[in-house]
């Protein structure tokens, strides 16, 4: 069975460069957002057990990625949470690696900006098809 995921990226072409990357790995996409808040939602409704989340996305509804990613672990502590992001700040990535992130990839992606991500996902989720 494949694993639910949610891809919450305000670039279409991120989106679907992740939505290529999860497809491969045998996770099957429920849901896309392009705001925090709208992935919060998503999030809320489908439960998936895996997210991607943009950190540089604009803020709405007072929802930034951090506000919606500390929900998340919160409210379903077991769900992966991939941060990808195009700030290579060290202290943004330690606070979402610390807080319970499962990896941390910085845009752009590269051939094997995946790999390390693809390696911790086949060991969380045996499951997967890949």
């Amino acid at each position: 069975m494949s694993v639910p995921a949610l891809i919450i990226d305000d670039s279409p072409f991120a989106r679907k460069i992740i939505r290529h990357h999860l497809l491969k790995l045998g996770f099957k996409i429920v849901g896309e957002a392009e705001t925090a808040a709208q992935g919060l939602k998503l999030f809320r409704e489908l439960r998936p057990g895996l997210v991607t989340l943009d950190v540089m996305m604009l803020e709405r509804e007072g929802v930034t990625s951090l506000t919606a990613f500390r929900a998340m672990k919160k409210e379903a502590p077991d769900t992966a949470v991939v941060v990808v992001s195009a700030v290579p700040f060290e202290k943004t990535r330690e606070t979402f690696l610390q807080e319970g992130a499962l990896a941390y990839v910085i845009k752009p992606f590269g051939q094997f900006s995946f790999e390390p991500v693809r390696q911790k996902l086949l060991r969380m989720f045996p499951e997967s098809t890949a």
